[in-house]
């Protein structure tokens, strides 16, 4: 697939040169351009501005970039301004909204001009002619029912006459690479600031989300009995319960070479112990209203007939359940069973009606609130001192940090090699916010050492040229330039910079390699136009 992305943009990039061939016949001034549907179009240029020369200016704030082309102004003269505005959390063209020019000398306005929509799809052309000569501050707003942006150039020189108006305005940007804001838009593309950030060495490893010890609990049953549901109703997956809750219950089963007609005996036995019990109770009762015995002898007889009454009672009970099977028995002949840990019902092994063994599974109740991150580092990494890691999970693109910042702790380090995989094991304990599922598998890199503030690019950013490490920096709105770069430690989506780049600088971090094509065509390859 790689090969045939290159490919594909090989061939455009041979397309483009074409036209632009094609296109420079029509045209012999050095200044002026037409970019036709692809570009800023004739009317950017007014014949007041002929043959003065051109400013150029980027600017960024945290919601949109301005690309500005416009000629030098002068009082009288009107001049076509080309406005250029991308949206930066998607890098796309603005498409509607009102643009508003303004000239301010200590934050008065001088003068003011307006467009109510853009000419086309991310660009305003308005024609700008101020009254006086001087140095003014240029406002340009940018203003679409609720969202607005705006950007302030400073010291902009409106001269007196065209005579006054130098050669040159600004820098040239002779030798870089070109490549347009209509082409920009059209592909994936997006550019970021250069800044220090905290990085960390980090080794690979992979992992598993596991239950902390005692979270992942299968609910076995205590005796051998049929399965009866708690009052509560039978527990469903996804169900929270408590520790305490009872998640079933068990009618015990008759002993090995019991039948009914034991039952049934017993229940005869018990009932003779009970009237033999009440009798004897009565019996001494009387002996003591006579003062015939002590008080002891009484309360004795009392406790034997009450005993003698439960037993009559379980022996009914028994015999009762399993004369009339699955029809509900008194909760006092069953034995509750409890979830045991605090969680969520992650399994359900049987149901009601039942007959099970004692030890049988019945139930898997998992607490997810925290999880362990259990990653197998290999031998072969030097890994000295693991404070921290991140890890994607299977199927995600999401990364996710584990750090003591945030509620994290290293458990164990593993001081023992496995035999079998060569690889020893890291365990971290972390909150789980983002609701992973117990046994996720998750690429690891754990960290290895303390964390270090270096300048750093997305990795995105990188290409790799001819053995050279190569980023494309965004000097201009449409001008860039090859950078090689000297690359330090990697940590996730970020890679330390260690010479190439400074604080400030602005990089290509989608679409390089696009503008890598632009730059192999030449000065003028995937252009189209020249300012």
């Amino acid at each position: 697939m790689i090969t045939d992305w290159r490919s594909a943009f090989s061939v455009l990039a041979v397309c483009v040169a074409v036209m632009v061939l094609a296109g420079c016949g029509d045209h012999s001034d050095d200044h002026g351009h037409d970019h036709g549907d692809a570009g800023h179009g004739e009317e950017a240029h007014e014949p007041d501005s002929e043959g003065r020369p051109s400013a150029v200016v980027t600017r960024y704030n945290d919601d949109t970039e301005l690309f500005l082309e416009y000629p030098a102004l002068v009082a009288g003269e009107g001049s076509r301004f080309a406005v250029h505005l991308s949206r930066l959390e998607q890098y796309d063209p603005v498409t509607e909204g009102e643009l508003t020019v303004t000239l301010e000398k200590n934050g008065e306005v001088v003068a003011g001009f307006r467009v109510s929509r853009p000419t086309r799809d991310g660009l305003y052309t308005p024609t700008i002619e101020p009254r006086d000569a001087g140095t003014f501050d240029l406002k340009i707003a940018w203003k679409n029912d609720e969202r607005s942006s705006e950007h302030i150039i400073p010291d902009v020189r409106v001269y007196a006459d065209p005579e006054s108006v130098p050669e040159q305005l600004g820098d040239s940007p002779e030798g870089e690479i070109q490549f347009t804001k209509e082409q920009q838009w059209r592909v994936p593309f997006h550019t970021t600031t250069v800044g220090e950030r905290r990085l960390r060495e980090s080794v690979p490893a992979t992992g598993y989300l596991r239950a902390l010890p005692g979270r992942d609990r299968r609910v076995h049953a205590p005796v051998p009995g049929r399965v009866q549901p708690p009052e509560d109703g039978w527990p469903e997956p996804g169900q929270r319960v408590e520790a305490d809750t009872v998640v079933a219950r068990l009618v015990p089963r008759l002993g090995v070479g019991t039948d009914v007609g034991s039952l049934r005996l017993a229940v005869e036995e018990a009932e003779g112990q009970v009237r033999l019990a009440r009798r004897e109770r009565r019996r001494l009762e009387g002996l003591f209203e006579k003062e015939a015995i002590p008080q002891r002898r009484v309360i004795e007889a009392r406790v034997e007939a009450r005993v003698a009454e439960a037993g009559l009672k379980a022996a009914r009970q028994r015999l009762e359940a399993y004369q009339q099977g699955d029809e509900p028995v008194e909760a006092a002949a069953m034995v509750p069973v409890m979830a045991g840990t605090a969680g969520t019902v992650a399994e359900v092994m049987t149901g009601p009606g039942s007959y099970l063994d004692e030890g049988e599974p019945m139930l898997r109740v998992v607490d997810r609130q925290r999880l362990r991150l259990e990653a197998r580092v290999s031998e072969s990494e030097a890994l000295e001192q693991p404070a921290g890691a991140w890890y994607t999970p299977a199927g995600s693109d999401q990364r996710f940090t584990v750090d003591p910042d945030n509620g994290a702790r290293l458990v164990s380090a593993g001081e023992l090699i496995d035999a079998s995989s060569r690889t020893r094991s890291v365990i971290f304990e972390l909150s789980n916010e983002a609701n992973h599922r117990v046994g996720t598998a998750a690429k690891v890199r754990v960290w290895n050492g303390d964390s270090k503030r270096a300048l750093a690019v997305p990795v995105s950013a990188v290409q790799r040229e001819s053995g050279e490490t190569v980023v494309y920096l965004a000097n201009g709105g449409e001008t860039f330039e090859r950078r090689v770069v000297n690359l330090g430690i990697r940590a996730g989506d970020y890679v330390a910079v260690r010479r190439g780049l400074e604080d400030g600088d602005r990089v290509v971090v989608d679409g390089s390699y696009l503008v890598r094509l632009a730059a192999s065509g030449g000065g003028d390859a995937g252009h189209g136009h020249t300012h």
